[in-house]
């Protein structure tokens, strides 16, 4: 019986093996049509899942070196604080008109030249060492501003209201001692201009901070204007205690005053932040000093 089982066994598998190499060279070669398609149908929902996410990471990197850069401004702003009697950098400062734009000295125009080209970036510099600090990655920087005239457009504005200027003392008379919140104020924001608006009453400034004026130009049709706030419906701002965060466009609106809180008029047709401006956008002359409801501690106004 042995003898017989083995013999069944060596048939059997000889049967299998023919089977197979009969089935192998049977077997077609390459995709059929369907067989294409269903796989191009799988890639391309595989590419609409992950591209978004791909640009969502990309973003987010950016979003980490722009605070990165702040954060070094801001730190610089700090150090630049301890080195002039706690007194912060002023914007256009006057010096002799024969020297270049110490941002860019290639800037082949004559306002590079101007007795006011000295801006705060300037200051900060030496605490900074290097000008691309000054730019966002996510933003697209004025070239002719900077190979012109020397200056960085669509880049980080100042505090103007909290720093003051050579022709207006801020209200917080323009030194950190002034300041009661230096780690809730911020110092340094993302902005086209290279200062944040401001109200000017008898060469007193003050932050134009109204919450109607900044929700009509970071969400214009109450959608958010992603040139102003780039980073995930948000961006970044330098605090006066040197350090960086970034805030959603929604939360730092909630944290600016409404024209019921804060008797600053408003800026007729909103801010002016694009290209080509008219001169004097960023300030506007006030009959009396502003008042307030409550402490609005971003601004400084506590």
């Amino acid at each position: 019986m042995s003898l017989f089982h083995e013999g069944c066994r060596a048939c059997a598998l000889l049967y299998f093996q023919r089977g197979e190499i009969l089935n192998n060279t049977k077997r077609p070669m390459g995709f059929t049509l369907i067989e294409l398609l269903v796989v191009i149908a799988i890639i391309a929902i595989l590419a609409a899942i992950l591209f978004p996410v791909f640009a969502q990471a990309r973003e987010k990197a950016r979003q980490t070196s722009c605070m990165s850069n702040l954060k070094q401004i801001g730190t610089g702003v700090y150090m630049y604080v301890q080195d002039y009697d706690e007194s912060y950098p002023f914007s256009d400062t006057t010096v002799p008109n024969t020297q270049p734009s110490p941002l860019n000295p290639n800037a082949t125009g004559a306002f590079a030249r101007r007795v006011n080209h000295y801006k705060w970036e300037a200051w900060v510099l030496p605490y900074i060492k290097s000008t691309q600090i000054f730019f966002c990655p996510s933003r697209t920087r004025d070239e002719e501003a900077w190979s012109v005239n020397g200056e960085i457009k669509n880049g980080y504005a100042i505090n103007l209201g909290i720093t003051g200027s050579p022709n207006g003392t801020s209200f917080i008379g323009g030194t950190i001692a002034g300041l009661q919140t230096p780690a809730e104020t911020f110092i340094i924001q993302e902005l086209w201009n290279q200062i944040t608006y401001n109200y000017n009453n008898s060469s007193t400034l003050y932050p134009a901070a109204l919450r109607e004026d900044w929700e009509a130009y970071l969400k214009p049709n109450n959608a958010v204007d992603k040139k102003s706030a780039p980073h995930s419906d948000g961006f970044v701002f330098a605090y006066a205690d040197g350090h960086a965060k970034w805030m959603k466009v929604d939360n730092f609106l909630g944290q600016c005053p409404r024209t019921s809180e804060y008797s600053a008029p408003r800026f007729s047709g909103g801010f002016k932040t694009n290209p080509g401006a008219q001169v004097g956008v960023n300030t506007r002359a006030i009959g009396a000093a502003p008042t307030w409801t409550r402490p609005f501690p971003l601004w400084g106004l506590n």
